[in-house]
């Protein structure tokens, strides 16, 4: 299984423009700033684009930390839910 935690944590940073470093499991999107519903929007579809996965809007939106965002997607990924290949975009992003 692709280690889910050290590819979502670099997604976290880019979307909330915090340094990676910072970024950890235990990490709850409301204390990381410039966390609102704009950037909740843009890392679900980073996500989607990243694992080829759909995540339940209702069940994302009720998540609290970064590492249970990362249970969720382990799950997807485990029960084929989506393309995911580790380190591969499961869609081009149209320029």
């Amino acid at each position: 299984m692709p280690d889910v935690m050290s590819e979502l944590r670099p997604l976290v940073a880019r979307i909330t423009r915090r340094p990676v470093e910072d970024i950890t499991p235990d990490s709850r999107f409301s204390g990381l700033g410039s966390w609102g519903s704009l950037a909740a929007m843009r890392l679900l579809a980073a996500i989607e684009q990243t694992y080829g996965v759909q995540l339940d809007l209702r069940t994302y939106m009720k998540v609290e930390t970064v590492g249970e965002l990362a249970g969720q997607l382990s799950r997807h990924v485990a029960a084929g839910s989506g393309p995911y290949l580790a380190g591969t975009p499961a869609r081009t992003p149209n320029p």
